[in-house]
């Protein structure tokens, strides 16, 4: 039989075993590691390229497609044809990149035009809708310069396009360095621009001053 002092004893063991039990007699566990975050997926920018524009480019849309389709191309994520149209798919960093190289170029062609004898100033409006070149009659002789000037043109394209702006366009116009007199112009894309040594003559000779040099023109 037990005594009190048996059953305090015993129902204090019990009680310590029970207590056990609850904690399984091992250590406290860790709870698991929670998942991470997925991180969020990068957004994508679509920018629609007029085939007015592919023009300018000499592209057509059938190269584009095949450049960079289906991500053809590290430089976008795809490209799909909408009309004349071509619109391409870019990642954030994809478009940051591509407006960044356009920038760049257009700083070094400008800066690569004003190294030409046949150039005084080159000026590009801040929203990129104005060029405007002051310039020598010799430039309608130096192809280098003519190609200068449309780079500059092509990347005021891009970076109008790549800003949103799907109606891009600008005015490009020669100034004469000596007189200060607008020879050629045009509002582009509706317009071409060609300048020659006939239309910078007669430029001038309208504003009353003569000038009869001949040479191939430039058109642009």
């Amino acid at each position: 039989m037990l005594n009190r002092r048996s059953a305090l004893a015993l129902s204090g063991a019990l009680l310590a075993a029970l207590c056990g039990c609850a904690d399984g007699g091992h250590e406290p566990v860790d709870p698991a590691p929670a998942e991470p975050e997925p991180e969020p997926a990068e957004e994508a920018a679509s920018v629609r390229f007029p085939a007015s524009f592919l023009r300018l480019c000499a592209l057509s849309q059938e190269d584009v497609l095949e450049q960079y389709a289906n991500g053809a191309s590290e430089d976008a994520l795809d490209a799909v044809a909408e009309g004349d149209d071509v619109i391409l798919t870019f990642t954030a960093g994809q478009l940051e990149a591509q407006v960044r190289k356009w920038e760049e170029t257009l700083a070094e062609e400008t800066a690569s035009l004003l190294e030409r004898d046949c150039a005084d100033a080159v000026d590009v409006s801040d929203d990129l809708r104005a060029i405007t070149v002051t310039a020598r009659p010799c430039f309608t002789d130096d192809n280098d310069a003519a190609a200068d000037l449309y780079t500059i043109m092509v990347a005021c394209g891009y970076l109008q396009l790549f800003d949103g702006q799907e109606d891009w366009g600008f005015r490009a116009a020669f100034v004469d360095a000596d007189t200060g007199i607008e020879v050629a112009a045009a509002d582009m894309p509706g317009e071409g621009l060609t300048i020659s040594r006939d239309i910078w003559a007669d430029a001038l000779s309208a504003a009353g001053v003569p000038y009869h040099e001949h040479a191939p023109a430039h058109g642009m």
